[in-house]
């Protein structure tokens, strides 16, 4: 079966008017996003407090303040926030007393830092998500009245590959969480019919955070007598550049992108969308499904069903319900057809 063509126009897509607040834009993703937004007309709060790749660390200006200059030497505009998305109302306050608006908020920053499982404290645990999950609830607690007094905005949120998997497990779960998150506020503007959307990007890029990252295991390798892992070809590092992401980050942005609570992956100028699958429905055997619990032996002889996506279907992000909108039906059919009386 041939797939539906994609659209083409060569209408350009444009923010003038609109403004966007980036965190973590510093350096690395953040940076090539507040530079792309800027050069299609965007006025930008570029927001960085200039900590090292792990939270830690002085704080300083200077990365948000080269990202500024870079933008206004371009002929853009933007201003530098150097607040912590921890305490984020200060960075909303600059973005309204700039340009009395925000139509853009693009959740960038975040930490990662270097322990395996073994090694892992709740104190830095509690630091990445402090950060990583809480730094966008508070970043969306500030913002979320103007886009809802002006009935529109664009919120990006920015997960990551390792929620798949990966050996940082603080990392992994404030990441993942930023999937509830989203279906939730996104929830939220439906409730209130407004035009807000949110969605999530899982980025894939070398960046300042993940060289950084990857020095730090290899000394930390070193230092137990291990070999240091095997450097990035540089051919791959710059396919991998983070400029090669932002092009979904300008989609989301925009005031023609319909998408809500949608997870897209990008890097290297590959993008895709992910959505949830949900199996076929496994109905336990009557006598036992209706006058008393399930067994444990149903789930077991029903492993071929549980594993049958292809008759399955794909919940929507954000309806706050587990079955599909028929599974009601399907209940009452499989009871009807095996002799019982609703």
């Amino acid at each position: 079966m041939n797939s539906p063509k994609d659209q083409t126009t060569n209408k350009p897509l444009r923010y003038d008017g609109q403004v966007a607040l980036v965190t973590g834009a510093g350096r690395g993703l953040g940076r090539a996003h507040a530079l792309m937004l800027a050069a299609r007309g965007c006025k930008v709060i570029v927001n960085d407090l200039g900590s090292a790749y792990d939270g830690t660390g002085a704080a300083r200006g200077q990365v948000a303040d080269e990202v500024v200059a870079e933008i206004v030497a371009a002929g853009g505009t933007a201003v530098a926030s150097y607040d912590s998305v921890e305490n984020a109302q200060p960075i909303i306050d600059t973005a309204l007393q700039a340009y009395g608006r925000l139509d853009i908020v693009v959740n960038n920053a975040g930490i990662l830092t270097p322990e395996t499982w073994s090694e892992l404290t709740l104190e830095s645990w509690q630091r990445t998500l402090n950060v990583n999950l809480t730094g966008v609830f508070t970043v969306m607690k500030a913002a979320w009245p103007e886009f809802v007094k002006q009935g529109y905005g664009r919120c990006i949120m920015t997960a990551s590959p390792a929620m798949y998997g990966a050996g940082v497990a603080g990392y992994a779960a404030s990441k993942a969480g930023i999937l509830g998150l989203a279906n939730s506020l996104q929830f939220e503007a439906r409730k209130l019919r407004l035009n807000i959307k949110c969605n999530v990007l899982v980025p894939q890029a070398v960046t300042r955070m993940t060289e950084d990252f990857a020095a730090a295991v290899d000394q930390r390798r070193v230092s137990q007598g291990k070999p240091a892992g095997r450097e990035t070809p540089a051919s791959i590092m710059a396919q991998l550049s983070p400029d090669k992401v932002s092009a979904m980050v300008g989609w989301l942005a925009h005031a023609d992108c319909q998408a809500e609570a949608a997870i897209f992956e990008a890097g290297g100028g590959y993008f895709a969308q992910l959505n949830w699958a949900r199996s076929a429905p496994l109905f336990a055997t009557t006598r036992e499904g209706v006058e008393a619990a399930p067994l444990p032996e149903h789930i077991r002889d029903g492993q071929l069903t549980l594993g049958n996506f292809a008759d399955g279907d794909m919940p929507v992000s954000g309806d706050g319900s587990m079955g599909s909108p028929s599974a009601l039906d399907q209940v009452f059919k499989h009871l009807a057809d095996n002799g019982h009386q609703s």
